[in-house]
């Protein structure tokens, strides 16, 4: 059997080198656009902040390495084109400019996604960067050492919004956040959000909010910033509005696709066309919660899915058990973190919400520090659908409980009696997450 996959990143090579270590004598081939593979994207603000020394520390493993375990490997190389009739792709190859053909007997897609860029006026000046790949963490890790560079615009108070804020607040950069949305973080409830701005205006970061950004200035360079109520000067823009599968060569192959590019699978990471299989930033997953299919580009996923495809085509029966959106990010001091229905997601159920504010520890031990906690539940089955939460300290492994209370689907006074682990350093004799359930009252 022949796989050929497209895209070396998470999905690409994880699904490449489980195979190889399930059955060495599959032919693997993969084709990759870029000049880096399987590169950890989500820690790129700490690489460019200086936090993560070397780039090459982002790198799980080289390609050299691939290389060695039988992994036919193309760097620089672009699928173009899909032929699912005569199992043909065609390729790329961007140094030499070369065209060729390729036969697969199993076709993975994994080409990940693109940095979305505003089509605006100004666009083409310098000085406008993304931070979608390694590269552009490269670019951004040099340029942010010219001390000529002090005013950065960040476009976007999404997760990597937020995260390059602090980056270069660390740098010592100033800092202007311009989201046009009501909050930053937009798919967190306002509670939540509202406690994130506070931390960063109280470290440096200046927000505008509910602001359109309109057009860039400048000659050559960015210069300005013209949005629909002022005028900001600004040395280099970063712009971090979101991500666009890459799945723009598809469009006339057949494969079915949302109307943002992402490619539809089953729980098998099967599409619509057999023998072609899609994961990564590129795909779009069944939620446990709507039943429908879910655009969520996390790594966790991209690692997961490619591990179940590996298996499958080895021959085991093993399915993806779908997303609920779990997540989590550092704002300074902060963590924050998410999983499950969002409340505009939970709109389509009966649902109802709670919110506390409890210690992250037992209040007589030193160094206690607040948690905020908003859960949301079905008021029939008490069954919960989502939970939000920010703090200082233990959000990022509570919402791990919360996680595993939706998958499981736990109700709200299931959860309260989970046996979870309690010493005075970690956690008061209720714990936060629990103490937010107790609020709920159930019908039945």
């Amino acid at each position: 059997m022949k796989l050929v996959i497209a895209g070396a990143v998470a999905a690409g090579m994880s699904t490449a080198s489980k195979l190889k270590r399930l059955d060495p004598s599959i032919n693997i081939t993969v084709y990759e656009k870029g000049k880096d593979v399987s590169y950890g994207a989500c820690g790129m603000p700490y690489y460019v902040s200086g936090e993560i020394e070397d780039d090459q520390s982002l790198v799980a493993r080289t390609a050299e390495e691939f290389r060695k375990k039988g992994i036919v490997l193309h760097l620089k190389h672009e699928v173009t084109y899909i032929d699912p009739l005569n199992k043909e792709i065609m390729v790329h190859g961007l140094e030499n400019d070369t065209k060729f053909s390729a036969i697969y007997d199993k076709l993975l897609i994994a080409t990940g996604a693109n940095a979305i860029r505003l089509p605006i006026e100004g666009s083409e000046l310098s000085g406008i960067h993304t931070l979608g790949t390694l590269e552009d963490g490269r670019g951004l890790h040099s340029i942010l050492r010219d001390d000529s560079v002090q005013k950065v615009a960040v476009i976007g108070a999404g997760y990597i919004g937020v995260e390059i804020s602090e980056s270069l607040r660390k740098l010592g950069k100033e800092v202007v956040l311009v989201e046009q949305e009501p909050h930053v973080l937009p798919k967190f409830s306002p509670l939540i959000a509202e406690v994130v701005e506070d931390n960063l205006r109280e470290n440096g970061v200046t927000i505008h909010l509910e602001e359109r950004l309109e057009k860039y200035g400048g000659d050559s360079h960015v210069e300005k910033l013209y949005t629909d109520q002022g005028i900001y000067d600004v040395d280099l823009v970063i712009e971090a509005i979101g991500v666009k599968p890459a799945t723009k060569f598809l469009d006339k192959s057949g494969i079915k696709r949302l109307n943002n590019g992402a490619v539809k699978v089953n729980d098998k990471l099967e599409t619509n066309i057999k023998d072609i299989y899609a994961a990564g930033d590129c795909a779009a997953y069944p939620h446990k919660l709507t039943g429908k299919l879910a655009y969520i580009p996390l790594g966790t996923h991209a690692n997961k899915a490619g591990r179940i495809i590996a298996e499958r085509l080895s021959g085991m029966d093993s399915h993806f058990h779908g997303v609920i959106g779990s997540s989590v990010l550092k704002a300074f001091e902060l963590e924050i973190a998410r999983t499950g229905l969002t409340l505009s997601e939970a709109e389509a159920f009966n649902s109802d919400t709670v919110s506390i504010r409890a210690l992250d520890r037992a209040g007589y031990y030193p160094g206690a520090t607040p948690v905020d906690i908003l859960v949301i539940y079905d008021v029939e089955t008490c069954k919960i659908l989502g939970v939000e939460m920010v703090g200082e300290q233990g959000v990022a492994h509570r919402i791990n409980v919360a996680a595993s209370a939706i998958s499981s689907g736990l109700t709200a006074h299931e959860v309260s009696q989970l046996d979870l682990a309690y010493a005075p350093p970690f956690s008061p004799v209720w714990d936060p997450l629990q103490t937010a359930c107790n609020q709920i009252k159930c019908r039945k």
